[in-house]
């Protein structure tokens, strides 16, 4: 596969990806985290 040198990224579209990037990765953990916490709490964590 062959890349066209006209169209390559520049280093602020490639920072510009990066950042959308880890701003997707951050959401979803954050989803998964307040996913966890509220099955906690709703369904009885920590019990003994």
């Amino acid at each position: 596969m062959t890349r066209n040198p006209q169209k390559r990224r520049t280093p602020e579209q490639i920072r510009a990806g990066n950042l959308r990037l880890g701003l997707i990765l951050l959401a979803i953990v954050a989803v998964f985290f307040l996913g966890a916490v509220v099955k906690q709490v709703y369904f009885g964590g920590l019990a003994q």
